[in-house]
């Protein structure tokens, strides 16, 4: 039962968020990409305050605005801290509570000229206004609080020498300015900045591929983690490094094949923690917690036992036992190892997807966000024996119909298949309605069973529509075997899985088979192109960011691996193999009217994909639309505008061909 100071607090903030809101019963789109809630939570040591970040989507500038708000969790009140149109977060409260550091973007003078978009280290005292400490000439990428709470580590580029600075200015004003492809990127380094006085002392310089730091328990010690290029297609290149903070010297602790990655030192600073993988060259491999000595030596994976994919993780109390997130089928769940046994209890469990749990020292209070089907993320605290709910974001939502969404399963082969399936708002048993298939990215990644989609549900339901949603196999958090199914055979076993899925829907009698749309992005966008290569039943297709040629995905994107870690070699080695498992080269089967969309700064899935399928399309006299979006990149996600036109060029493409 909630406390009323909290339930009035929580009315309070649901007031002030509503202001603006669409207050229709029918659910737009401009209503939903406008709707706020909490990330990134931090709690305060003694567990009085949790601060987190809220984004905003400002309209008329088409930009999302992400700011530092906190709420007490005995009084309820909340607070917003920043403002603005900047970038505000990564939030984290000092070991001893005094101040709360976060990023920002936000505009500062140095040496009496404006500073606006280099991201820096801010303080925010107990009351009082937020000050800038850091000064990094190309800004600040990740940061920790030492273990004293009297400086914080952080992560910045180095920077060209003045002199180089100086040529490149010239040569820029010259038009010599040719840019050299696979040029190795200025390296990283880690500096220390004193709380008091500013000061700040650079502690080594690393490499381009540094991204991550940690303190050992004393303080004396960082373990860090690098790929050593920084390039993203060198994922499965992680190795973990400790740094003496006062010398610099520098010792690598993991030389695995595979990533090793997130290390955490125990609290007595003898062991340390990280994340590994089952498999060391493919992505798409299970990760587990495992444990090294600090001083080196035998490995020791942890959740061996636990089948299902680790996310993030802590020490407990005393180093006795280890707590990690769990992604269980369609929730996330929190787990207990008790490292003297090797026994896995649930920590948070249900049928909810939890995420972001943070804890004082001694356990006794947490936090944590909860997001259900028909809710907003909420953030939960627990003191004693009882949960309380401090927010109420999904007061957004008290006016807006939703359809029915629950969790549906059938079998494929030897696999039992599970996928989202969404009601339209008002239906009614035995009713037949259209259908929409939505397909996520990966392969290696999954539909939870929330509120929060990236293909909006909930808008569908809105307009009519069924929603299925399936996790074929290859998606994650389902066993290791399931994630690495669809090796040797993308479209495949995967698309036999979500047209089977298809039949399970009509079978229940919900879809109509007449009336049925597909959609997909990323990967997704590559089974919905697979899809109507292979097939005529759907009498509509949303194509986005999609791959449509394996050699053109391997020649441009910006992760060439992709194709290797799934097809165990590269084109001119095995040419038959990328042929057989690309739409492209059965292009002329597609019958079905198509959207493209794409972001013109998509590295990941280059638009050169999306070209070439319309320009075989319009060639073959098909039915085909092609968008580009620019300042763009993959997901189309950075713009709210866009997100909005996204939605409606999708809903008119399949109004028009499939309700007719």
């Amino acid at each position: 039962m909630k406390r009323l100071l909290v339930k009035f607090a929580a009315a309070v903030l649901a007031a002030i968020l509503w202001v603006g809101m669409g207050q229709s019963e029918n659910l737009t789109v401009k209503d939903l990409v406008g709707l706020k809630y909490p990330t990134q939570l931090t709690l305060s040591p003694g567990g009085q305050f949790v601060a987190f970040v809220v984004r905003e989507a400002d309209f008329e500038n088409s930009q999302y605005v992400r700011n530092i708000w906190r709420i007490s969790t005995k009084m309820g009140k909340t607070q917003k801290l920043t403002f603005g149109t900047n970038q505000n977060r990564s939030p984290r409260y000092a070991p001893d509570g005094k101040w709360l550091a976060f990023l920002s973007n936000a505009e500062y003078e140095e040496d009496q000229a404006p500073v606006s978009g280099r991201t820096q280290i801010w303080l925010f005292p107990k009351t009082g206004e937020a000050r800038r400490l850091t000064r990094a000439p190309k800004g600040v990428q990740f940061f920790r609080w030492a273990p004293d709470g009297k400086s914080i580590a952080y992560i910045t580029r180095k920077p060209l020498s003045q002199a180089k600075q100086a040529e490149k200015k010239k040569l820029e004003a010259l038009k010599f300015d040719a840019e050299v492809i696979g040029k190795p990127k200025q390296p990283n380094e880690i500096w220390m900045v004193q709380i008091a006085d500013q000061t700040a002392r650079k502690i080594a310089t690393i490499d381009p591929g540094l991204n991550y730091l940690t303190f050992s328990p004393d303080g004396k010690t960082i373990a860090y983690t690098t790929n050593a290029t920084g390039e993203y297609n060198d994922e499965q290149k992680y190795d973990i490094f400790l740094l003496d903070v006062k010398t610099g010297r520098k010792r690598q602790l993991t030389n695995f094949p595979g990533p090793e990655t997130n290390p955490l030192f125990s609290p007595d600073g003898k062991t340390i923690a990280y994340l590994s993988q089952t498999v060391p060259d493919i992505e798409f491999a299970q990760t587990d917690v495992s444990v090294i000595p600090e001083k080196g030596g035998a490995v020791r994976n942890l959740t061996a036992s636990f089948d299902y994919p680790v996310g993030s993780f802590f020490w407990g109390p005393k180093g006795k036992s280890i707590i990690f997130k769990g992604e269980v089928r369609t929730a996330s769940n929190y787990f207990r190892l008790n490292l003297s046994s090797g026994k896995i209890d649930g920590f948070l469990t249900g049928g909810n997807c939890l995420s972001s749990l943070r804890m004082t020292a001694d356990e006794k209070r947490r936090v944590f966000l909860s997001e259900t089907p028909a809710a907003l993320p909420e953030i939960i605290f627990h003191e004693g024996k009882k949960d309380y709910e401090i927010s109420n974001f999904s007061e957004q939502l008290k006016n807006f119909q939703l359809g029915a969404q629950k969790v549906i399963r059938w079998k494929s082969g030897k696999w039992h298949i599970e996928g989202i399936l969404v009601t339209p708002v008002g239906y009614s048993p035995g009713q037949r309605v259209p259908l929409i298939v939505t397909l996520h990215g990966g392969p290696y990644g999954r539909f939870q069973n929330r509120f929060r989609q990236y293909y909006y549900f909930q808008l569908w339901a809105n307009h009519g529509y069924a929603v299925l949603a399936p996790n074929p196999r290859g998606s994650s958090g389902y066993s290791d075997q399931f994630g690495q199914a669809n090796r040797n055979d993308l479209g495949g076993g995967d698309y036999r899985d979500i047209m089977r899925g298809v039949n399970a829907v009509i079978r229940m009698g919900i879809a109509d088979s007449t009336q049925m749309g597909v959609i997909g992005g990323s990967y997704g966008g590559y089974l919905t192109n697979w899809i109507i290569t292979q097939s005529d039943r759907f009498k509509a297709a949303v194509s986005m960011f999609g791959i449509f040629s394996l050699l053109t995905d391997w020649s441009n994107s910006i992760q060439p691996s992709w194709e290797k870690m799934y097809f165990g070699s590269y084109y001119w080695q095995n040419l038959n193999t990328y042929i057989k498992h690309s739409p492209a080269f059965f292009v002329k089967n597609i019958r079905t009217p198509v959207l493209i969309l794409h972001g013109r700064q998509d590295e990941m899935t280059f638009i050169s994909n999306s070209k070439e399928m319309y320009q075989a399309l319009h060639t073959l006299g098909k039915t085909v639309k092609f968008v580009v979006y620019p300042r763009e990149g993959h997901g189309i996600s950075g713009e709210p505008n866009h997100r909005i036109d996204v939605f409606r060029r999708a809903l008119n493409w399949f109004n028009r061909y499939i309700i007719r």
